[in-house]
């Protein structure tokens, strides 16, 4: 299964983004800004391809996908939380209000069970910007122009 998040506004606090999965948008993102600051001495990681492995979070105590060989971080993981203190280099999913994140623990585990359904693929996440990911898997801009205007995030 193949996830792609693609960070649309990084500040000078947060990075947000949207996460797709299966190239269908599925939830917003929250991640540290991209430039590190005091709060976030590293910033967020870098941009690229890692392979996710479900393994139990011992700092939260449930089984979380964790981003593999991310290159100055350890112990990355997708997971829930509100707001930029609620991550120190992690990946928060959830719904995108401003520079918040609503409902995220059932993003979290809807997330989970999606990839869950298939124990025998290998997992990836895709970190990206819209240039980018247009460049490597849109044919239109239309295709993606809708994943930033009007689009609805679908749980199906």
């Amino acid at each position: 299964m193949l996830l792609s998040l693609i960070r649309t506004n990084a500040t000078p606090d947060e990075t947000m983004g949207i996460l797709l999965i299966g190239g269908k948008p599925f939830c917003g993102t929250l991640e540290p800004p991209t430039v590190p600051n005091a709060l976030h001495p590293k910033g967020a990681i870098p941009l690229g391809w890692y392979k996710l492995t479900m393994t139990k979070s011992v700092k939260f105590g449930r089984v979380l996908p964790l981003l593999n060989y991310v290159p100055g971080f350890e112990g990355i993981r997708i997971h829930a939380g509100n707001n930029r203190s609620h991550t120190t280099g992690c990946i928060l999913v959830g719904q995108l209000s401003g520079n918040t994140l609503l409902h995220s623990r059932s993003f979290e585990k809807e997330l989970i069970s999606k990839i869950q359904k298939h124990p025998n693929e290998e997992h990836y996440i895709e970190i990206t910007t819209p240039d980018r990911f247009y460049t490597e898997h849109c044919s239109s801009v239309s295709a993606i122009a809708s994943l930033f205007h009007g689009t609805r995030f679908d749980n199906d």
